[in-house]
């Protein structure tokens, strides 16, 4: 496999278990740690402020081969979010303005491009839609410049304050119940794991699995590594024969997932369960939707197909701000909405005068960010916990559509969890 491809699995994989009122309704007007020109009523003196604007950045590949193909709805959808809210009035009277830049799919053009944005620019924050911020973490940490976006790698969980994401799969803490409680429910009793070791966030993930199976009385019989285009479904179905196992969990990318999850019903095997972590793909559906019909897939967002008033607002926002994106409903482009939802809350919270402090020590304190119920809620306080409630869809009978499997006992419908122990399945006291 090619470097650009499989840094462009970074782009699903870290979006798949997503994603304030969508007018900010609701939110704090006023900072809680104001600043010193607010105190004061002095003029705004941050960068990118004006009396009438609000100027931010926005970095993501628009060129770099399979890396910004897998982009390719980021800025439209940064911009229908921002267009949004500019058409309510803006962030305490302000505009909010966009100024954008190409990172070429790199690590070094991402520090370029942000050194443009900050330096010349001057914008307050940044939006980062991308897989090259790593190497630039720490520096924006020390200039303390508010950074929002979907976590690409574990640098977004990292020691940096400034730097807000939501839903990461990155988090190694302690696991959940939730994926436990899914499985239960739809009868369930012996799991199987396959994991591609190579797909990012793949570890946080596996570790979480296991403890959250057993935490509901879920054995995990057995777990196999699998790589697509490397490894072939064969060991894995004589695996599920040999444990008798009825539940088929895969944290792997899609199309592996569903080549295995094909032959083990082709070869008869009886499964109660069958789970992935890759996410929604409608394009896929349409090409194997026969072969993926039974299986479930884990979200961290409403499913598109919902009919609830927050999705309502992003489809007919999509539809009047970015009408050049053929179809909304992908993974990349509601992340993009929602990072650009989080930098207005942000910006909201930072008062009637703004400054990065302001910002990001209000924004820290946000304890259920949920885009208004379009993602599952996120501890914004808990940088490093892992995320708790996501949405659970299944694959029809005719393999044409999702639908969302109920039972969720958290907000919007949500499956929420409880935070369990150190990895030994038993729920952490006080939570």
């Amino acid at each position: 496999m090619s470097p650009q491809r499989m840094r462009a699995r970074v782009v699903t994989s870290a979006t798949a278990a997503l994603l304030v009122g969508l007018s900010l309704t609701g939110c704090a007007a006023s900072s809680s740690s104001p600043s010193a020109a607010d105190a004061a009523g002095g003029p705004c003196a941050s960068p990118g402020v004006t009396s009438k604007s609000i100027k931010i950045g926005l970095i993501y590949p628009d060129t770099g081969g399979a890396v910004a193909t897998g982009f390719r709805s980021a800025r439209s959808a940064v911009e229908a979010r921002i267009d949004h809210q500019n058409a309510n009035g803006g962030i305490h009277g302000r505009q909010v303005v966009l100024e954008w830049r190409d990172d070429e799919s790199s690590a070094e053009g991402f520090t370029h491009a942000a050194h443009d944005l900050l330096d010349n620019e001057q914008v307050f924050g940044l939006i980062a839609q991308t897989i090259g911020i790593g190497p630039s973490a720490a520096w924006l940490d020390e200039a303390g410049v508010p950074v929002v976006g979907v976590a690409t790698d574990s640098s977004w969980t990292d020691d940096h304050d400034n730097m807000f994401t939501f839903g990461s799969l990155f988090n190694e803490g302690n696991p959940v119940s939730t994926f436990g409680e899914y499985v239960k429910k739809q009868g369930g009793t012996r799991a199987y794991l396959v994991i591609d070791p190579s797909a990012p966030a793949s570890h946080g993930l596996a570790t979480q699995f296991a403890p959250s199976l057993t935490s509901q009385g879920v054995t995990v019989v057995g777990t196999s590594d699998y790589t697509q285009s490397v490894s072939n479904p064969t060991h894995v179905i004589d695996s599920l024969e040999r444990t008798g196992a009825d539940a088929l969990i895969g944290v792997l990318q899609l199309g592996a997932y569903v080549d295995i999850y094909a032959a083990a019903k082709a070869a008869g095997i009886r499964l109660k369960v069958a789970l992935t972590t890759a996410g929604y793909n409608m394009e896929l559906l349409a090409a194997r939707g026969r072969d993926m019909a039974g299986m479930s897939v884990l979200v961290g967002y409403q499913s598109f197909q919902q009919d609830s008033p927050t999705m309502r607002v992003y489809h007919e926002a999509m539809a009047a701000y970015a009408p050049e994106l053929a179809d909304p409903n992908e993974e990349v482009a509601l992340a993009s909405y929602v990072a650009a939802d989080e930098m207005l809350v942000g910006l909201d919270r930072a008062g009637q005068c703004p400054t990065r402090e302001a910002f990001i020590h209000n924004l820290r304190q946000v304890h259920d960010y949920s885009a208004g119920g379009l993602i599952a809620p996120t501890d914004l306080s808990q940088p490093k916990a892992p995320a708790r409630c996501f949405n659970f869809l299944r694959v029809n009978a005719s393999g044409d559509a999702y639908a969302v499997v109920p039972g969720g006992n958290g907000p919007a419908g949500f499956w929420c969890g409880t935070a369990l122990g150190s990895g030994n399945g038993t729920p952490r006291s006080g939570r």
